[in-house]
């Protein structure tokens, strides 16, 4: 089931979006570039999942961006503001703020490559490259596939064998003996899956005929639109980008950040799939105004009967006043 009013787009103009912000994200390591993504991730992210799910990304994603922008600062020392110095080893502003970047450019790239995996589904990878190249999607849609289910699996062997076995040995050759349990245990289940597969595949046809697809997607005046504007915003961005960041250094001193119209234009198209949501939330309240009028055929057909007053009962009494 699509994720949002982005979702329900055609594949192509939701591919060629994640493959604009992915590559943009990796181009720049301008400070107000890397915000700007990180920022439009995090919120897409938090739309599609929800505040706790963005809680435990960042959770992950905060020591990151300190364990980068520490150990760059430690083997980088070309810096020319040193903020503290022992011997030999000097951790500089300029080299905190590079890792930081580095950290931030990571962090966002991951997010949306976790945005990616919510509206770009199997169905929609198989139907896009499923005729250009039949084997390779097949093959990386059933590892997509694969790997989240083993690991549902696993957690569900490790929570049944923790419940038959109860209490169990926490020393090193206990872990390893119960990991080489479970290991062997998602091994045959996995080879007992291919085989499942394999015959399935062989029973309805695979590789006798041209290679069909199970989703059909067609281009609307919304998707012709949205393509356009992907395009266009994506080469903008990209020039943008190169005119008004390839300058900037962090070293030996961090440069001064000034005003560039790239700061507009690249948070546009990064919230392209939020902008899109608000119109049409913005859509259905507009259309929620107005009360439809039936006709009188229409409303007696609409009306529900009193089916209390049918089906009630007359009481003794009742009736004897009656």
């Amino acid at each position: 089931m699509p994720k949002g009013v982005f979702g329900t787009y055609h594949p192509a103009v939701c591919m060629l979006f994640f493959l604009g912000a992915i590559c943009l994200s990796f181009c720049s390591m301008q400070p107000v570039y890397v915000a700007i993504t990180l920022i439009a991730s995090i919120l897409y992210f938090a739309y599609l999942r929800g505040i706790r799910r963005v809680g435990k990304m960042l959770l992950m994603f905060i020591p990151l961006l300190l364990f980068i922008a520490l150990l760059n600062s430690l083997f980088n020392s070309y810096g020319a503001t040193v903020i503290w110095e022992w011997e030999f080893i000097s951790i500089s502003l300029e080299g905190c703020a590079y890792g930081l970047a580095i950290g931030g450019m990571l962090a966002a790239v991951l997010m949306w490559f976790a945005c990616y995996n919510e509206v770009m589904t199997e169905d929609k990878f198989t139907y896009l490259f499923g005729f250009v190249a039949p084997t390779l999607s097949l093959v990386v849609s059933m590892v997509s596939r694969w790997v989240p289910r083993m690991a549902s699996r696993g957690r569900n062997i490790f929570e049944a064998q923790e419940s038959l076995i109860g209490a169990y040995d926490t020393s090193k050759g206990g872990l390893t003996k119960r990991g080489v349990r479970m290991a062997t245990v998602l091994a045959g289940l996995g080879m007992e899956d291919s085989i499942q597969t394999s015959d399935s595949m062989r029973a309805r046809g695979y590789g006798t005929n041209k290679r069909t697809s199970y989703a059909r997607y067609s281009w609307h005046a919304r998707e012709r639109v949205a393509l356009v504007a992907i395009i266009v915003l994506i080469a903008v961005n990209a020039v943008l980008m190169y005119l008004g960041t390839a300058s900037f250094e962090y070293y030996p001193r961090i440069d001064a950040i000034t005003w560039w119209w790239g700061y507009v234009t690249y948070p546009i198209l990064l919230l392209m799939p939020l902008i899109l949501e608000v119109e049409q939330v913005v859509r259905k309240l507009q259309k929620g105004g107005r009360t439809p009028t039936l006709s009188p055929a229409m409303q007696a057909l609409y009306t529900r009967p009193n089916t209390d007053a049918i089906n009630r009962v007359p009481t003794p009494e009742a009736a004897a006043s009656e």
